[in-house]
């Protein structure tokens, strides 16, 4: 390889979700394919960071670096174009009073118990009212709608919300399997909403620990695109990230319910899909202008004759998409930040894609220094690629830069 690779082994773990199920407040809500607290703990401990710096993950999920960065009191930001991301990072890093959240559900319970279902908020897409049939769907918009009129704060609104949304789907026909929504004739009853709202709701309250808030420290994210980040120059000391995959997988499908229950209508949805970094084969995003990128010859190589035209297409659309945020990182971080990149090796018509040493390769066109990658796993490459050529496993990788 052309540059320093290490394998970290002992990382394995960090590099999934697994973990996060069982930590409290992280396991409010996940997102596949993200790592743990553990992986950003240790790299604050490696940097040096402290409560003078201020990490940034431009594709932020569900939250992981801005909760695990407060954990260790260091200020930080995220970005997604996702506005359920959003939601979720901004809730799990809020402060919270458990006394006025626990008055906040008596209040909200009770007006459950009481009203019953009432008549349907607003028109939702044909895809919600598939997934939710048989009065689920007007059970779940029933707890929206009263959560709504809560008579408390927004982010105190939000930690409601949040709950409802991670127990859509226990009763969705929806299901995400992959990178696709799976229809099954699955799901609990609409009778059983309040209660699982509830097991949901206690089960939050009681990681909620009332203490002061930290003086000077900041953890907010918000909508923006990582290849167009609307930060000043040199304001970031440190990244800790992770892309999507150039595994097909579309998060605007796999959560499509849930984003079309909570945030978007069937247009807004397409339109997200469309602009999502280019890891699966309908994005299309509008994007900046790149005339300085040069595509890896290795990639071009790789790609050439895939038989699939869609995935050679997206496959360089992804690689662009990462010069753009590279460009964007090293825009934005201060000289002598240090960034990691958590990305996976994919495979095509038995091809290996070395997504690691490509992202390496171009952040040092888009004027960062790859100090080394570190292999911290190797997954199986998909069923259908080990039926056709066997299995072969793949890098899972931590990239590692410097800004000069």
């Amino acid at each position: 390889m052309k540059y320093q690779t290490t394998e970290q082994a002992e990382w394995r773990h960090w590099v999934t979700p697994k973990d996060a199920k069982e930590k409290a407040v992280h396991r409010w809500y996940l997102f596949p394919h993200s790592f743990t607290d553990n992986l950003v703990h240790a790299l604050i401990d490696e940097w040096g960071l402290n409560g003078q710096d201020r990490i940034l993950d431009p594709f932020v999920g569900a939250g992981t670096t801005l909760l695990a960065a407060k954990e260790m009191g260091v200020s930080s930001n995220g970005y997604d174009l996702s506005p359920l991301a959003i939601l979720a990072s901004n809730t799990k890093t809020a402060t919270f009073s458990r006394k006025r959240l626990k008055t906040a559900w008596r209040t909200l319970e009770n007006t459950l118990v009481h009203n019953g279902t009432t008549p349907m908020s607003r028109a939702y897409p044909e895809l919600v009212h598939k997934a939710l049939p048989e009065g689920r769907l007007e059970a779940l918009d029933t707890v929206a709608t009263s959560i709504e009129n809560l008579k408390c704060s927004s982010s105190e609104r939000d930690f409601f919300r949040l709950a409802l949304i991670s127990i859509i789907p226990r009763f969705s026909h929806a299901v995400a399997t992959g990178g696709w929504l799976r229809w099954l004739n699955q799901g609990d009853g609409a009778e059983n909403v309040t209660i699982f709202l509830k097991k949901q709701v206690e089960m939050m309250l009681s990681d909620i620990c009332d203490i002061s808030p930290q003086v000077n420290r900041y953890w907010k994210a918000r909508v923006a695109d990582a290849r167009v980040m609307p930060a000043s120059d040199e304001k970031y000391s440190a990244v800790i990230t992770s892309p999507p995959y150039p595994n097909r997988h579309d998060y605007t499908r796999i959560f499509g319910v849930e984003l079309m229950f909570a945030f978007l209508d069937w247009e807004a949805n397409r339109a997200l899909r469309y602009q999502t970094f280019h890891s699966h084969p309908e994005a299309r995003p509008n994007r900046p202008a790149a005339e300085r990128y040069k595509s890896p010859k290795a990639l071009s190589d790789s790609i050439r004759d895939l038989r699939d035209k869609r995935m050679q297409h997206m496959l360089e659309g992804y690689f662009l998409d990462m010069y753009l945020c590279l460009c964007e990182v090293a825009r934005v971080c201060r000289k002598g930040a240090k960034a990691a990149f958590v990305v996976g090796n994919a495979q095509y018509d038995g091809k290996a894609i070395l997504v690691d040493e490509f992202t390496a390769e171009i952040g040092e066109q888009a004027g960062l220094i790859c100090e080394e990658i570190r292999v911290v796993r190797r997954r199986g490459n998909s069923a259908q690629q080990m039926g056709k050529y066997g299995r072969v496993a793949s890098r899972e990788s931590v990239v590692m830069f410097e800004k000069p």
